[in-house]
């Protein structure tokens, strides 16, 4: 119970440190965003390289529209998971990649079914970065919803020496944001829509 209680009021105040920051880069920061779906009510399965983060949270949410995440479950996650909901996020299945993972893709399938969008790192959690596993591709076939990549550029940013070498962005600077046409994932063409992801997630062919 105690322990319960720690880690509640830790998650919380490490939740707020980050609203903080989100709320002034939110105010300091200039957003473009390139190409973006005409239909917002679309329910697409979006993605973005695991660096991009925290330029994503600045440039897409508080969310407008249903969504619905997987998250690292680690206890040291739980100042996450607060601010996931209050910057929209509806519902939150906790598993990843070696940690509940495969359960946790299972459990959010029918909230897909059901009218929630979702987002996630196709690199992550551990890497190795810009590689697209199949955890986006088996979501987006079983859910039926189409793939929507997010290529994001943060101009004038800080790199941290983590795995992914996560952007940080600087007050002033600009993050753009360029989306992807819409990809329905089948059976036959998986390995093309990989391709596609990583392709578009890397600056490549933007235009198309």
């Amino acid at each position: 119970m105690l322990r319960r209680v720690a880690i509640g009021l830790y998650g919380f105040i490490v939740a707020a440190l980050f609203w903080v920051v989100w709320r002034l880069l939110r105010l300091t920061v200039r957003v473009r965003h390139v190409n973006a779906p005409q239909d917002a009510r679309q329910h697409t399965v979006d993605c973005a390289w695991h660096e991009a983060l925290m330029p994503y949270f600045v440039g897409a949410m508080p969310y407008r529209k249903h969504y619905a995440w997987m998250n690292h479950p680690a206890w040291y996650m739980k100042g996450i998971h607060v601010f996931l909901k209050w910057v929209g996020v509806r519902a939150l299945v906790l598993g990843s990649s070696g940690h509940g993972g495969r359960q946790a893709l299972y459990a959010l399938i029918p909230l897909l079914k059901q009218g929630a969008s979702t987002f996630l790192n196709p690199d992550g959690p551990y890497g190795p970065p810009h590689v697209v596993k199949d955890g986006v591709l088996d979501l987006a076939e079983q859910s039926g919803l189409p793939v929507v990549a997010i290529h994001v550029k943060c101009l004038n940013g800080w790199r941290i020496s983590t795995w992914d070498r996560k952007w940080i962005p600087k007050p002033g600077s600009l993050i753009e944001l360029t989306y992807s046409s819409p990809w329905i994932v089948t059976p036959t063409n998986r390995e093309l829509v990989r391709r596609r992801i990583e392709a578009h997630l890397n600056g490549q062919g933007l235009a198309c």
